[in-house]
């Protein structure tokens, strides 16, 4: 996925010298990202770590409220099929998200602590709320399913961010 910024845009399928990260819980995602705050990060992406924290943000509130896309039923059928469980276990970079889709969910130019107090509100909201809309591509899908895609999430776009030390 790509977005205007000030550096050129990476193809980041092919991007090396991403980040191994996994998460086991939502708390997880928040401590990453409060730590590359604290000490800084060097991009290999093409976003930042408020356009990051703001898209997770979206896709996790579209969990909750649902949203008005949807696949077509045969996208749909293969991708339940196929790509709903290796997303579950790992999900792969440079997947392009349709026009009307890229419309909501690629974020603008989003500074750091904003993106990140958006991103801590949904997760509240996530933590707090039961209700889980059907996914535009999987359908529906059970909380244990949501939560899983989202840390999977997560760890995709937060790879692309690498720590520096400060001082």
């Amino acid at each position: 996925m790509t977005t205007e910024t000030d550096s050129p845009t990476v193809e980041t399928a092919k991007v090396e010298g991403r980040r191994d990260v996994r998460f086991s819980s939502l708390d997880e995602i928040l401590a990453d990202a409060d730590g590359l705050v604290q000490s800084g990060y060097r991009r290999v992406g093409n976003w930042s770590l408020g356009q990051i924290c703001k898209h997770l943000a979206v896709a996790m509130e579209a969990g909750i409220d649902g949203s008005d896309a949807s696949a077509p039923w045969p996208i749909r059928w293969v991708a339940i099929r196929f790509y709903k469980p290796k997303a579950l276990k790992k999900m792969s970079a440079g997947f392009k998200l349709p026009k009307k889709a890229a419309a909501r969910m690629v974020p603008g130019a989003t500074d750091d602590e904003a993106g990140l107090s958006e991103l801590r509100r949904v997760i509240q909201r996530w933590k707090s709320e039961t209700n889980r809309e059907p996914h535009a591509f999987f359908g529906r899908m059970t909380p244990d399913e949501w939560d899983c895609l989202s840390l999977r999430h997560a760890e995709l776009h937060l790879s692309f961010l690498i720590p520096e030390k400060k001082g």
